[in-house]
């Protein structure tokens, strides 16, 4: 009596075992379908795999059209590994998957890289067939650091940061140009102070030749995390270009174009009142209309390419106008000292009379941050 119980048992649970296996095997088949299809840009098998209604869950969630466009468009290597395959839960036609899938691109930068998904797929059986309806995508990383989420950290409330360049000649010409720069930049909440300095002196024979500075103040209120409105005082010396000095107060809104993690675009506007006294000729005082674009690239973590373009004009008088652009590129040694390979160009359309219209200084210099 008890051998035909355990019989009848067995030959009961046989068919669900045999059903659970097949289940599994078909939805580990389905999610390698996808990987494959998803490296090999398949859009055919792609749009067969997803159920109508599919949806990425996400902060914004993502669309079936929007995920179908960036699997076909974003960069995923041409291999791929399943791991850590389970079938969390299942009915007669719907069942989660959980597993791991490892690509071998970046998909935003297409560069080499092994990037490791921790997934959990919600799929239903419609017409005999197993379509993808809900999927959730994180981090293949430890229980407990998966559950967070992990953002860069907002920016110091203070910077500081100082330059030198020497450059010196002897022999039949004895040259001597010292550069010298500091910054400070101070976030008390939502205002953001920024000053910087910077002087260059050049002298040939022990007798100084010629010698610039610029001081300058930028106050600036937040508006939204793209915007801002500032005002701002520059003081100028530049006996390079015949200037005695030059006194630019002004105030603008400041626009943040492009901000990516790499690469960031920010543009000001400005109008204000410009006084410049001049070594010959008559001194300038006039309304003035400025703009200045900023960008920045971090090549590498290193590494980072910045550029400024200033351009201001009078607003009177629009032909009397001054462009100033500035290339550098900043490589860091230590956590604290950078070198820096700088070149700038200024050009004024109506120089002081008997100086050109265009200066150029390239420089190296030791940079300090603390």
């Amino acid at each position: 009596m008890l051998r035909s119980c355990s019989a009848a048992l067995l030959l009961a649970i046989l068919p669900l075992t045999a059903e659970a296996q097949t289940t599994e095997t078909e939805l580990r088949s389905a999610e390698e379908q996808l990987a494959r299809a998803l490296t090999a840009k398949d859009a055919a098998t792609l749009e067969a795999l997803l159920a109508d209604d599919f949806v990425l869950r996400g902060a914004p969630d993502v669309a079936r059209a929007a995920w179908l466009k960036n699997a076909l468009t974003m960069c995923w290597g041409d291999r791929f590994e399943v791991a850590d395959f389970v079938v969390a839960r299942q009915a007669t036609d719907l069942a989660v998957v959980s597993l791991v899938l490892t690509t071998h691109q970046d998909p935003l930068t297409c560069e080499a890289a092994t990037i490791r998904s921790l997934l959990t797929d919600v799929w239903v059986r419609e017409d005999a067939e197993w379509r993808l309806a809900v999927r959730h995508s994180g981090p293949a990383s430890p229980a407990l650091t998966a559950q967070f989420d992990k953002a860069a950290p907002p920016p110091p409330r203070w910077e500081r940061t100082g330059e030198l360049s020497l450059v010196s000649t002897g022999g039949n010409t004895s040259t001597q140009t010292i550069g010298a720069g500091a910054t400070f930049i101070w976030r008390p909440g939502q205002w953001t102070t920024r000053g910087r300095t910077a002087y260059v002196r050049s002298s040939s024979q022990d007798a100084l030749t010629a010698e610039s500075l610029v001081a300058e103040l930028r106050q600036a209120r937040v508006l939204s995390p793209r915007a801002d409105l500032f005002g701002r005082a520059e003081y100028l010396v530049d006996r390079f270009a015949g200037i005695d000095h030059r006194t630019t107060i002004d105030a603008g809104i400041g626009w943040l174009l492009l901000d990516d993690g790499r690469r960031s675009l920010k543009i000001d506007s400005s109008l204000g009142v410009t006084q410049e006294a001049r070594l010959r000729g008559d001194d300038q005082t006039f309304a003035s209309a400025s703009g200045t674009g900023y960008f920045k690239w971090q090549i590498t973590p290193a590494a980072a390419f910045i550029e400024q373009l200033a351009v201001s004009t009078d607003i009177a008088e629009p032909g009397n106008w001054r462009m100033q652009n500035g290339a550098s590129l900043t490589v860091t040694v230590t956590r604290i000292l950078s070198a820096r390979l700088g070149h700038e160009l200024k050009r004024t359309n109506r120089p002081v009379p008997g100086f050109g219209r265009t200066d150029t200084t390239l420089s190296a210099a030791l940079v300090a941050k603390f």
